[in-house]
């Protein structure tokens, strides 16, 4: 509730942007969390487009394309990760050693619940998880529906927050 209240308010400073991001339309939302999920600087600008975004479109059809966007932009950390692989193979650091047994149980539970809230970390983990090999397709698929979860929430919550709120201020969006 808080969290719609805080975006709310950063929507209404800068609603005059609210019908320009509309013509971007699906496509536009896609680009934006593909950038905000591979770059670990921008992790905010997908929770701002996907809330704002279902607020003016389908806020279903942002949830899985904001998704989608993610995934593939937090795919090039995993794959930064696997890259530098090596770094850890074959040392006794017992963070890695026991990190990577509970990995082994309980790895899809906790990449989809790391996926679907609103996480700063999930960059680095990416990057620790291609690190471990973990599977790239498992990732992706993973990633991809928890940030679907994470994606569809904000758009609701932007299609009831800011469409009520601009309409008490009297302001109309097609």
């Amino acid at each position: 509730m808080a969290a719609t209240v805080a975006l709310c308010i950063v929507a209404l400073q800068y609603r005059g942007y609210i019908t320009q991001v509309e013509r971007y339309g699906y496509l536009g939302c896609f680009i934006l969390n593909l950038i905000a999920g591979s770059v670990v600087v921008l992790p905010a600008l997908s929770v701002v487009v996907s809330f704002t975004m279902g607020g003016i479109l389908n806020p279903t059809i942002i949830g899985v394309v904001a998704g989608l966007g993610e995934a593939t932009g937090t795919t090039t950390a995993y794959l930064i990760g696997r890259g530098g692989g090596g770094l850890f193979r074959g040392s006794n650091n017992t963070f890695y050693t026991r990190f990577a047994n509970t990995l082994d149980r309980h790895g899809s539970k906790f990449v989809f619940f790391m996926a679907s809230i609103i996480n700063p970390v999930y960059y680095p983990l990416a990057i620790f998880l291609g690190m471990l090999r973990f599977g790239l397709i498992r990732f992706f698929l993973l990633t991809w529906a928890g940030r679907t979860i994470k994606n569809m929430a904000l758009a609701y919550a932007g299609y009831f927050g800011l469409k009520f709120v601009l309409r008490w201020l009297g302001v109309t969006i097609s």
